[in-house]
């Protein structure tokens, strides 16, 4: 499941209670990325920490930004080939 948020505050702590949940019930096929991206997030610290929390306790599968988004491609590729998707 994707999803895309293009705007700031109150949005950006919906899209990381989306993560939150998609965490919650995701079946060990599943794969969670998130991708951090906009200026939106410079302001929204604590949603920030709410994502790490979530990937350094491996809950989601990666977090990202635009800096280092070959290694979310890299990392994409691996759980495609993991679960035989490509």
């Amino acid at each position: 499941m994707a999803a895309s948020f293009d705007s700031t505050g109150s949005k950006l702590t919906d899209a990381v209670r989306e993560i939150e949940e998609m965490a919650d019930v995701r079946l060990p096929t599943q794969c969670i990325m998130a991708v951090i991206d906009g200026i939106g997030w410079k302001s929204r610290q604590a949603d920030l920490r709410r994502i790490h929390f979530l990937w350094t306790n491996k809950q989601i599968d990666g977090m990202y930004t635009l800096s280092n988004l070959d290694q979310f491609r890299d990392d994409l590729a691996l759980a495609a080939r993991l679960r035989h998707l490509i």
